[in-house]
């Protein structure tokens, strides 16, 4: 039965020209995990929840429903948009908008209509129009992040004219909204009219940040954009102390990047989890000090991101010849697609916990009240996977049945984390008060290895989802 649906699936994406990801699965169950962790984060912290984020929950629920359409399609091998089990879905969507949320028919459908159809679409056009890139699992997860990204967006622009807001992490989610927003039609622009001009293309980024970020957010926040981030660092003593901090770490990233080119030396496995190490000491002071500032910072390095595969893609000069030799050393087996997600994987995977969680940062401006579930990405690819990797390509025997990776790299895996959690614990950062609270913690870091030893999907946006799951209900 299972080598039956693998056959359909292969016949189905051979009919409608979809290449994914090579040497490995579909990975559909990856499909349920971002919204699954939206519905239950809503569903533990009813009380802390806004109302924008309550939203969630149910469009999470019309992704899901669209999910398994999609699968159904799979199996009849018959992709239809107009379809009886997509309608059914957009009008359940709809029906629970009204009645659980008390929202109007016409927010209502169009929201039900985003989770659906207008998903459903979007995810086919990026499978097929970034052959290689993902897996069928990982497609939708970057499809439903972005689908989230352009609703909420829409969501809280309509919110922030009617009534505006003053706090600093709903500015942020404003300000990084429309950012990745003015990227993305930076990117779609560039790839209609086919720019290869490098004044055309920053002529057009230059357009597109003033019209949809800077114009808007000056409109909505009444302040300069600029001037409130700068204002964000220059007003506080330990934000400087933390940007200083990073420039530092940002500096040896750099060099290192730098140093493997010069070298022209293929970096390893584990040469590549330094920036895992990295990306946890940049992170750990922001989450314990300054949680909102990190917030911000995250969604702008991104972007940032973003940008700079823009650039090495299109070949615009002065980057384009650096980021793609850095691309050359470091890439991962898994960048087989025109567009390298690895070091966006890494950064999103870190950053994940503290974008979906309901209320990430306390009124000290720190994540300890919420900070497990908040480290699940750093807990699983910047320790778990790292220590995995170090130890298994060096000292690792036993492989996992039909794995190159290796029981003694999950057991330092498990250990890994397990060690930090507990000096968390002891330096009392991490409340677990009951003897279910530890075995809850312990289950979750046990799974989440296993999963690391066993998945052929990328880690980096795997795994912290798993750990949020287990996290979130502890």
């Amino acid at each position: 039965m299972k080598l039956l649906y693998y056959n359909t699936v292969v016949l189905f994406l051979r009919q409608y020209k979809i290449e994914t990801r090579p040497n490995a699965g579909p990975g559909f169950w990856l499909m349920l995990l971002l919204p699954s962790a939206l519905i239950i984060s809503v569903a533990q912290h009813p009380i802390i929840s806004t109302s924008t984020y309550k939203l969630s929950s149910i469009f999470s629920l019309g992704l899901i429903l669209t999910s398994f359409t999609f699968m159904h399609q799979i199996s009849q091998t018959r992709l239809k948009l107009l379809n009886i089990w997509l309608v059914t879905s957009c009008l359940i969507v709809a029906v629970l908008f009204r009645i659980c949320l008390h929202r109007g028919w016409p927010f209502s459908v169009f929201s039900a209509f985003v989770a659906t159809f207008f998903y459903h679409k979007l995810y086919i056009y990026f499978l097929q129009k970034l052959p290689k890139c993902f897996t069928l699992g990982e497609a939708a997860i970057c499809t439903q992040s972005y689908t989230l990204l352009l609703y909420f967006t829409s969501v809280n622009v309509w919110q922030w004219v009617r009534k505006p807001a003053s706090n600093v992490v709903q500015m942020s989610t404003l300000t990084i909204q429309l950012g990745l927003l003015a990227i993305s039609t930076i990117i779609f622009l560039a790839y209609k009219l086919r720019i290869t001009s490098s004044f055309k293309f920053y002529s057009l980024t230059a357009a597109s940040f003033v019209l949809i970020v800077l114009l808007p957010l000056q409109f909505l926040m009444r302040i300069n954009p600029l001037l409130w981030i700068l204002n964000l660092i220059w007003d506080d003593l330990f934000a400087n102390m933390v940007v200083v901090y990073w420039a530092f770490f940002s500096i040896i990233a750099i060099a290192a990047v730098n140093l493997r080119i010069k070298k022209a030396q293929k970096a390893s496995t584990a040469v590549r989890k330094i920036f895992h190490l990295l990306t946890v000491a940049v992170f750990i002071p922001g989450l314990l000090y300054n949680c909102s500032f990190l917030y911000l910072a995250t969604g702008v390095i991104l972007g940032i991101f973003f940008m700079l595969e823009v650039l090495r893609v299109l070949n615009m000069p002065p980057l384009a010849e650096v980021l793609q030799n850095g691309l050359v050393v470091f890439c991962d087996e898994k960048d087989t697609g025109i567009i390298a997600f690895t070091p966006m994987y890494l950064l999103a995977g870190c950053s994940l916990p503290l974008w979906i969680h309901p209320s990430p940062c306390d009124v000290t401006n720190s994540a300890v009240f919420n900070l497990l579930p908040l480290l699940s990405g750093l807990l699983t690819i910047g320790i778990g996977d790292t220590a995995a990797s170090v130890v298994g390509s060096k000292f690792g025997k036993f492989h996992w049945p039909g794995s190159r990776k290796t029981i003694e790299g999950t057991l330092a895996c498990i250990l890994s984390q397990l060690f930090v959690i507990f000096a968390f614990v002891y330096l009392d950062y991490v409340k677990l008060v009951t003897s279910v609270q530890y075995v809850k913690t312990v289950s979750a870091v046990i799974v989440t290895s296993i999963v690391e030893a066993k998945t052929d999907q990328v880690d980096n946006l795997v795994l912290p989802f798993v750990m949020y799951l287990f996290f979130i209900v502890v």
